[in-house]
């Protein structure tokens, strides 16, 4: 399988959309099962091209099959803090995909002067917690009962890695 990873475009907007679009409908993986407005995910990707942020796409076919992003944190004392978000649709899922996406990005995000890289997953999304120690996070803490969704809640664990 021929998979392309690279920064993203602006060009790029829509097919990462439809990529977020389709993860979040699964209600297993993001924080959300209902994507932002298109516009406002467009911004999005506009804002981290100007910006040189950490946000790389992988695409099979010319089609933008997964993502991921480390945004810096806005407020004025936590701009050297990045936070991460990621996916990769269904079927190209458990093939190394998320490992190329995730290094790329950490590199780029520490290249860019951030020295704290953060994020919140799931506690029962064991494959990707396993991603994460292997990408060098460590789990921070938990947040019990953080989620309520279909009748069940669930802990967030917090974990992050640093550059000093």
């Amino acid at each position: 399988m021929d998979i392309e990873i690279r920064k993203i475009q602006n060009n790029d907007a829509s097919g990462f959309y439809d990529a977020l679009c389709s993860v979040a409908s699964e209600g297993v993986y993001l924080l959300t099962t209902t994507p932002p407005p298109y516009e406002k995910m467009e911004n999005f990707v506009k804002n981290n091209v100007a910006n040189n942020n950490a946000q790389y796409v992988a695409l099979y076919n010319n089609k933008i099959i997964g993502w991921a992003d480390i945004v810096p944190l806005e407020r004025n004392t936590m701009t050297h803090v990045g936070h991460l978000g990621m996916g990769v649709l269904n079927q190209f899922r458990s093939k190394g995909i998320g490992l190329q996406l995730l290094q790329k990005t950490i590199d780029h995000a520490f290249s860019q002067s951030l020295t704290r890289l953060e994020l919140e997953v799931f506690s029962d999304n064991q494959s990707a917690i396993a991603l994460y120690k292997k990408c060098g996070f460590s789990i921070e803490g938990v947040k019990k009962h953080a989620r309520f969704y279909s009748g069940n809640y669930q802990d967030i664990v917090i974990m992050a890695q640093y550059q000093l």
